[in-house]
């Protein structure tokens, strides 16, 4: 054999055979899933986060709606977008002004409400042109629906999560129920 082959060959049994930095290399392998997992579960918790909170922030201005106090003292669409808004940024400073869009709006029946209601998402955007605001009168029925354009932060996650165009998570709240008598 050539010498040259010999002392490849030599080489090759000799690392194979090192186990001197064999936990650095076995680490680069698993640290590419395990950081995608852990910015992943981050991710989501963000997310599922950020609904939950939008949720009860929604809950309360409806609230005030539903029992007639939003009525009463005159309350415009974007004194309750600021207050959802205060809800929302308590521990995540969110971009109310240009991600948050509300639709107020009241029905006949409840029947009327589940049937004409428009999905306002048109080939993957928000199309908020409809949106309007009618907390309504006493004993009327009122959809409350909130939409927060959530911009998913993880680049490589973006298809996953992604359910709006330029790679934002729609998040959405609504609240169906008639007024009280007020």
């Amino acid at each position: 054999m050539f010498a040259p082959v010999k002392m490849i060959r030599r080489a090759i049994g000799r690392f194979c055979k090192a186990r001197e930095g064999s936990t650095a290399i076995e680490f680069g392998f698993v640290a590419v899933p395990f950081f995608m997992l852990v910015i992943g579960v981050a991710e989501v918790s963000m997310v599922g986060f950020m609904q939950t909170t939008l949720d009860q922030a929604v809950d309360r201005r409806a609230r005030e709606i539903r029992t007639g106090q939003a009525q009463e003292n005159g309350v415009t669409y974007d004194e309750i977008q600021d207050a959802i808004c205060a809800d929302v940024n308590f521990l995540l400073n969110v971009d109310c002004e240009a991600n948050l869009f509300l639709d107020v709006r009241t029905f006949p029946s409840f029947v009327d409400a589940a049937d004409n209601l428009a999905n306002p998402i048109v080939n993957g955007q928000l199309n908020p042109a409809g949106f309007g605001f009618q907390p309504g009168a006493s004993s009327e029925i009122v959809v409350v629906r909130a939409y927060y354009r959530w911009h998913v932060m993880t680049p490589m996650f973006q298809a996953i999560f992604a359910n709006a165009g330029n790679g934002d998570r729609l998040l959405v709240s609504t609240m169906m129920f008639r007024n009280e008598p007020f």
